[in-house]
């Protein structure tokens, strides 16, 4: 008799530590655009791995549909999203892609990027400002993908493409200087913007029906309408 309780005893303390290990970490299914899809139609997965406890920050790590990593840190919400502390991301065949730190979700600090064959990329130094909310990039290295370093110590010839966005022109000192040229795939625009130390001046889009857009801020430049300048 006492043997039976005790085996029930074993079933029961099983059923319930699978149960503490299963509401342990949270899986979500994600789709190309990082919004929360169906198990039949995912792109990624996203892994909470402690959300079952009380924390201040939260691993968390997505995963390509291959089951390797596609990036891996923490976040301070355990049902949204905010990054903090480093962050690494990986291509689909594993090889690492990049090392970004945050605060509060801002990139902050040093960051670095690889190519696929891991040669490196591109170092750059991320300011955030929490008083006045406000973040700047310095382009400090850059390599081509032959190796040749074109951008040293923040200063030379640089081409970035961010999503949609491809644009080149000079750095000096690690930020934007004089005329930048590109293209924005998804708004179907071409651009020439002109730079103060990282800060636009003016600058002129042409959409696909020849319409051209004057702007003096990225704010005109993203929304399409003037800003009305307090005096």
């Amino acid at each position: 008799m006492k043997k039976n309780i005790f085996i029930i005893f074993l079933l029961v303390s099983s059923v319930s530590l699978f149960g503490q290990i299963n509401i342990v970490s949270k899986k979500i299914f994600l789709d190309s655009l990082n919004r929360e899809a169906t198990p039949e139609n995912y792109v990624y997965t996203r892994v909470i791995s402690n959300y079952s406890q009380k924390s201040e920050r939260y691993v968390v790590t997505d995963f390509y549909k291959n089951g390797r990593k596609k990036m891996t840190g923490c976040t301070l919400d355990k049902d949204i999203l905010k990054k903090d502390g480093e962050f690494i991301y990986y291509y689909k065949n594993g090889s690492k892609e990049s090392v970004v730190n945050y605060s509060e979700d801002h990139k902050s600090g040093k960051e670095i990027n690889w190519y696929e064959n891991q040669s490196k990329k591109s170092e750059k130094q991320n300011i955030w400002n929490q008083k006045t909310k406000t973040s700047q990039t310095l382009i400090l290295n850059f390599w081509d993908e032959n190796k040749n370093q074109i951008v040293t110590d923040g200063n030379g010839e640089y081409e970035e493409t961010d999503k949609f966005i491809t644009q080149k022109g000079f750095l000096k000192n690690g930020l934007k200087q004089g005329i930048w040229q590109g293209n924005d795939t998804a708004r179907k625009i071409s651009f020439t913007d002109n730079y103060d130390r990282g800060i636009l001046i003016t600058g002129e889009s042409i959409d696909e029906n020849n319409v051209k857009l004057s702007y003096s801020s990225l704010n005109e430049k993203q929304t399409g309408k003037k800003v009305q300048k307090l005096k």
